[in-house]
């Protein structure tokens, strides 16, 4: 055997085309075990997402696609040896189309693998086209909106929110911009007591709140910063001030009921610390020619100070009830004694000519006002404006207009008492039928003074 093989090596040095022909033998016995053990299959690989070349040309002319759902992604096989195939993912491969070739609503698919290129002997896309959905392109703009989730400590509210971005411009295909209702950021503030800055993502939202697909629109900025301020919350009383006259033979009460006695407002700390109430101005309330209880509806919104805003907008709307009587009369008599006279022309004396002590008067109010007025505490003046005004006084009598000092929403009627001018020192006035003392002075003078009363009597 050995002498054999001997014989063979010598004869293959010797020829060297059966070198050759062995080496050759050799390299087909090495393909034969390789294509054993190293096989050349085909594998598919799926959801290989398709992205998008040159899509700015339909923005150029008005229009505005995107890529059917079903053609979002791409499966493909590919064909290479059994090695390869296992080093790759779907991931190592990159679909695209291109819309310079749009036809209609097709465009070829083009998948390529961005490792073992040379390797891979084939990669075929189990669909060739994608489908492109192709409609106008609309631009729009967008206020962006604060929106806060959550609740602040009790005590305290949200109060001012800004933005340093505050719109946002937004195209895309018509069918898909026309479902937007609003731009906002969304802002948790649960268990917050002070100022909150963050940077948010703004969303565009249908008319229901729900998110809108953005992936098929262009938007000017993502995302913006938002700054959130907690102010505290203070409870003040509401008060209401009434202006107008009722109609004749009516009076107001005095009562002015307000639908909500107390609002809950809020605002920085140094406006906050400035109020102590919010007050509905009279302007806002006439009861002119009232016969009735007359409610005003108030926004009270209106009257709170710069800076200073309601927790509850629900509590704006507030209704002023100002009650309103038919007024009562009622006829008192006023001790003269409680008048003083004024205008007492230079030189002369006046004093009161009244056999009875008293004068009445009618006064008009409200009955409960009315019940309550004690005569001898009601004071008042008797005017002699105007006596002299042409330079003569005569000494006799005349008519003084009273005005009674009565409480509010008591009127009286025009009334007058008797006043006898003398020449004299003074301007005090007396009562002439005041009792005077034993003296028989004093009885002549209490004579006289019978006498005047008299006369005015007669007058």
């Amino acid at each position: 055997m050995i002498q054999t093989l001997k014989a063979v090596g010598k004869s293959l040095a010797s020829n060297p085309w059966l070198k050759i022909l062995s080496l050759l033998i050799a390299f087909l016995l090495w393909l034969v075990v390789v294509s054993i053990d190293n096989p050349v299959m085909t594998l598919p690989f799926t959801a290989i997402p398709i992205t998008i070349e040159n899509g700015d040309i339909m923005e150029e002319n008005g229009k505005a696609f995107e890529l059917a759902d079903s053609s979002r992604v791409v499966s493909i096989s590919v064909r290479a040896e059994r090695s390869i195939l296992s080093e790759l993912s779907r991931d190592d491969f990159k679909a695209s189309i291109d819309m310079t070739e749009l036809d209609g609503n097709r465009v070829p698919i083009e998948v390529k693998a961005t490792r073992y290129a040379d390797r891979i002997q084939s990669v075929t896309p189990r669909q060739g086209y994608a489908t492109v959905l192709v409609e106008n392109l609309k631009k729009s703009q967008y206020k962006i909106q604060v929106e806060t989730s959550g609740e602040v400590v009790d005590g305290y509210t949200v109060g001012s929110k800004s933005l340093t971005t505050n719109v946002v411009r937004v195209s895309g295909p018509e069918s898909v911009v026309d479902r937007i209702s609003k731009a906002v950021v969304r802002l948790n503030v649960s268990g917050m007591t002070s100022e909150i800055h963050s940077t948010e993502p703004i969303m565009l939202v249908d008319e229901s709140g729900s998110p809108v697909d953005t992936s098929s629109l262009t938007l000017s900025v993502k995302d913006t910063n938002v700054t959130v301020d907690v102010w505290e919350v203070k409870t003040v009383a509401v008060t209401a001030a009434v202006s107008g006259t009722p109609a004749v033979g009516y009076s107001a009460t005095g009562t002015v009921e307000t639908s909500i006695k107390n609002i809950d407002i809020t605002g920085e700390s140094r406006d906050l610390a400035a109020v102590q109430s919010v007050s509905i101005p009279e302007t806002a309330v006439d009861i002119t020619g009232a016969t009735g209880d007359v409610t005003v509806g108030v926004d009270i919104s209106r009257y709170l100070p710069n800076g200073i805003y309601l927790v509850d907008s629900s509590q704006s709307e507030i209704a002023v009830t100002v009650k309103i009587e038919a007024a009562q009369s009622r006829t008192i008599a006023v001790p003269i004694s409680n008048l003083t006279v004024e205008n007492v022309p230079e030189g002369m004396n006046a004093a009161f000519q009244n056999p009875t002590g008293v004068f009445t008067v009618e006064v008009q109010g409200m009955s409960s006002v009315l019940n309550s007025l004690v005569a001898a505490d009601i004071t008042g003046t008797a005017s002699l404006s105007g006596i002299g005004a042409d330079g003569e006084v005569s000494p006799e009598l005349y008519d003084a207009d009273v005005t009674l000092s009565l409480p509010s929403g008591v009127t009286q009627d025009a009334v007058s008492v008797k006043v006898l001018l003398q020449n004299g020192e003074g301007t005090g006035a007396e009562n002439t039928d005041s009792d005077e003392s034993d003296s028989d002075g004093k009885k002549d003078s209490e004579e006289k003074n019978d006498d005047d009363s008299q006369t005015v009597d007669r007058d």
